[in-house]
């Protein structure tokens, strides 16, 4: 049913579907159900130790013998500086909802991402058939180390001149992400504001300017979206949304309830949980730090001194102050298992061809 394209004969899957890595979300569950139903699940592993990284790929290993990918964050992303003088406004600020929830003092910020290195080195040595970078491509000698093995190399455009450098850098697959997804836009070689691309604007400009396979991504959660990214160009289509219903995640149930419950005009672009431009829920922080962006901390901190209230505020099902990361189609998602998810994107994707075709 699916064209014969290069995207599907490198990752050697059935369905050109890639689920979206969303780290903090993924888990080795939702990948192997993905890449078992004949997409490729993906694990977000920026956050996840080493030791236990390794450990989640070799669950993946037990659940699945289909590809899989893993995603890390670009090594540029991990490093920052803090001041105590820059710290303490957050800090302070934090303290009242801290107080409101009986969470205890606020935490100090900590490293929660990578170390980059070890991680790879990890997914190296573990053979991890597809690579998946956010926020620009690996260093050029780790993508050499990826082909060595016989891995592919995914990793994410935000405009052309970002697609073009990765090609550049050695990487094999473009995920060209629109405006619309969830979650942090995989932004790295233009200021935040001009990449403010759609994914029906952005796709066949990325697919015209470069030779490898185009993976469309932003906003696409059923068939229609998925026979749209064909017209434009693309060879596939990356969905993060659409499996965040799916009980095979790790997200807390009041997060999983306001996906559901979500509407077009509910979410919103905010660095008040992250220190980077992310698209989230609007909820009552979002609202609440509207005035207080200038105590916002640089990424990763602000996501390391939030996460104690991130974490009380979910397990007391008060959706206020957790970071629900959620794309413009959070509209559209469907309580399903992957496995229904991606059987159900099947059978219509067959439909709506038939239907253009009968117009």
């Amino acid at each position: 049913m699916w064209p014969k394209t290069e995207l599907i004969d490198l990752l050697k899957i059935a369905h050109p579907i890639i689920q979206a890595p969303m780290a903090g979300a993924s888990t080795p569950e939702l990948v192997a159900a993905v890449s078992n139903a004949g997409g490729l699940g993906s694990y977000g592993g920026a956050a996840t130790p080493p030791a236990n990284l390794r450990s989640v790929i070799r669950q993946i290993r037990e659940l699945t013998d289909q590809p899989f990918a893993v995603n890390l964050f670009a090594p540029a992303v991990e490093a920052y500086q803090l001041m105590p003088e820059q710290q303490t406004p957050m800090s302070e600020l934090l303290t009242k909802w801290h107080n409101e929830l009986n969470a205890g003092p606020v935490p100090e910020p900590i490293p929660i991402l990578g170390p980059f290195g070890d991680q790879f080195a990890v997914l190296l040595e573990e053979k991890v058939p597809v690579f998946s970078f956010h926020f620009g491509p690996a260093p050029i000698e780790a993508i050499h180390k990826i082909h060595a093995i016989g891995s592919i190399v995914l990793a994410t455009a935000t405009t052309v001149r970002e697609a073009k450098a990765l090609v550049e850098a050695g990487v094999d697959i473009i995920i060209a992400q629109g405006f619309e997804a969830g979650g942090h836009p995989g932004t790295f070689a233009v200021p935040y504001e001009h990449e403010l691309i759609g994914t029906a604007a952005l796709v066949p400009q990325i697919a015209d300017a470069v030779s490898v396979p185009v993976v469309a991504a932003g906003g696409i959660m059923d068939a229609r979206g998925i026979v749209a990214a064909f017209a434009l160009g693309a060879s596939g289509v990356q969905m993060g949304t659409a499996f965040l219903a799916c009980p095979e995640n790790n997200i807390s149930e009041v997060y999983r309830q306001a996906v559901l419950k979500c509407q077009d005009e509910d979410t919103v672009i905010t660095e008040v949980f992250s220190g980077k431009p992310a698209r989230a829920i609007r909820n009552r922080f979002i609202h609440e730090m509207e005035n207080n962006k200038d105590k916002v901390l640089p990424f990763p901190a602000q996501m390391s001194i939030g996460r104690v209230l991130r974490q009380a505020s979910a397990q007391q099902s008060i959706p206020d102050f957790v970071s629900m990361w959620a794309g413009q189609g959070a509209a559209l998602t469907e309580a399903l298992s992957a496995g229904e998810l991606i059987g159900k994107i099947i059978q219509e994707v067959q439909a709506v061809t038939a239907s253009l075709q009968l117009k």
